[in-house]
């Protein structure tokens, strides 16, 4: 397997396959590394009382999903990578009187990871609580993609994001 070849071509399916509503660019710097591909996505809405009643406001949520080539996975690199991505979180999400909540999806390729960098994974939680100021939440979630295996990976609060992937293995 020539893992460039395949990360590319992964990249490709992902970036062309992911809802219309996305925006992505390639290479783009956040939290000073450069991500392959950074998609976005914004979603404005009407503030109501119990989802029935407007309140003449409005709230806004995001996503962003930030892809990395990432040829040898081991527990201390996953290290890095997770305070990367926690610093990413820190850089792209800026809570206002109006922020409903952020998810922030790290997603890294690689050619395969051991049992033990899979556990560690798993255990990886971390985002920000803005409620008690009235500005939502935020997550930080990470996906592991295996090319050697076409298998996928991913800590618990990033679960949804094997559904996304998989089609693009």
């Amino acid at each position: 397997m020539d893992f460039s070849t395949e990360f590319v071509a992964f990249r490709d399916r992902m970036t062309a396959g992911q809802d219309s509503a996305f925006v992505s660019k390639q290479n783009v710097q956040v939290a000073g590394r450069t991500a392959a591909v950074l998609s976005s996505f914004g979603l404005d809405s009407a503030r109501r009382i119990f989802g029935l009643v407007p309140t003449g406001g409005s709230t806004h949520a995001h996503e962003y999903r930030l892809l990395f080539a990432v040829p040898n996975l081991d527990e201390k690199a996953l290290a890095d990578w997770w305070d990367y991505a926690v610093e990413a979180e820190l850089e792209l999400v800026k809570p206002d009187s109006t922020h409903e909540f952020s998810m922030v999806s790290v997603i890294l390729v690689t050619g395969s990871i051991d049992r033990a960098v899979q556990k560690k994974l798993k255990k990886l939680s971390g985002g920000r609580d803005f409620s008690a100021r009235g500005q939502g939440w935020s997550s930080v979630r990470m996906a592991v993609v295996e090319l050697d295996g076409r298998r996928l990976h991913t800590n618990r609060m990033g679960e949804s994001l094997k559904n996304i992937l998989k089609p693009f293995l």
